[in-house]
């Protein structure tokens, strides 16, 4: 997958009586890959695994991310490499469906009890690195995924887009830090709401990788669980773990942000 130059499109969509563009970052890949933004961070990141020899990568997936079915689709590309991914299993439930998507498409899969999301990495990683493989980082947290997301928001030549507010899901950090980074300029709100991980944690995150961090921005605290999703409906394909989240705070609070809104949609 090539997707150096890969732009995704800017939608409009009417929210009661204001006006939501919606930054489609979901169709950054092509069926089979997954409709996940952070492709764009996924591929360089492989490149330089396979440069430095690296023929085996593992991965942390959640039961209802998509990053595994990414990393599997992805690691075709790269001749004699092959995907381990990890996932929190739970006593008596079926292995999900995405999961068992990245297992025909070539990907072994190393479930691990349910437990505390580090926890797990670890043990997953224990796993990978005695097979001589290298785990990719949780989050797909690296460099190169932040540059991907940076590049991309830096793409943006409609200027009058950024003069209000900017509204997305967090999962990592990763994607806040890369448009922290690329923003030709910083709007008057960036609105970050986590899909379940701590604000502390994605304030570590963001700060590996940009010097301040602005005023512009205010971080949400997770409303619900990782795993729960809001019963709210979208206009246009959101994961519901992730981007509804942000989405359900749009519709309640969107109103009294200034205008327009942003909304970044990055998939799950």
């Amino acid at each position: 997958m090539d997707l150096s130059s890969q732009h995704t499109p800017i939608e409009e969509h009417q929210v009661g009586r204001f006006a939501v563009f919606v930054k489609r970052e979901d169709l950054v890949g092509k069926p089979p890959a997954p409709p996940l933004g952070k492709l764009r961070g996924l591929i360089p990141l492989l490149e330089r695994l396979h440069r430095d020899g690296m023929r085996i990568v593992g991965c942390w997936d959640t039961r209802v991310s998509q990053l595994g079915v990414g990393v599997a689709v992805a690691v075709r590309d790269f001749t004699g490499t092959r995907a381990i991914i990890g996932y929190p299993a739970l006593r008596g439930a079926p292995v999900p469906a995405h999961l068992l998507k990245a297992q025909e498409l070539g990907a072994e899969l190393h479930p691990t009890p349910a437990n505390h999301a580090s926890i797990c990495f670890s043990r997953t990683r224990k796993y990978v690195e005695a097979e001589k493989g290298v785990m990719l980082p949780f989050g797909l947290e690296s460099p190169e995924a932040v540059e991907a997301v940076a590049n991309e928001a830096s793409s943006i030549r409609t200027p009058e887009l950024l003069r209000g507010s900017i509204v997305l899901s967090c999962g990592s950090g990763v994607t806040l830090a890369g448009l922290l980074r690329g923003l030709p300029v910083l709007p008057q709100r960036i609105i970050a709401v986590s899909a379940g991980r701590s604000r502390d944690r994605i304030t570590r995150c963001l700060r590996r990788y940009i010097p301040q961090v602005p005023d512009c921005l205010q971080l949400r605290e997770a409303e619900m669980p990782y795993y729960a999703t809001p019963d709210v409906k979208c206009p246009f394909p959101c994961n519901p773990h992730y981007d509804r989240k942000a989405w359900a705070l749009l519709l309640r609070e969107g109103h009294r942000w200034p205008q327009p809104i942003l909304f970044w949609n990055i998939g799950g």
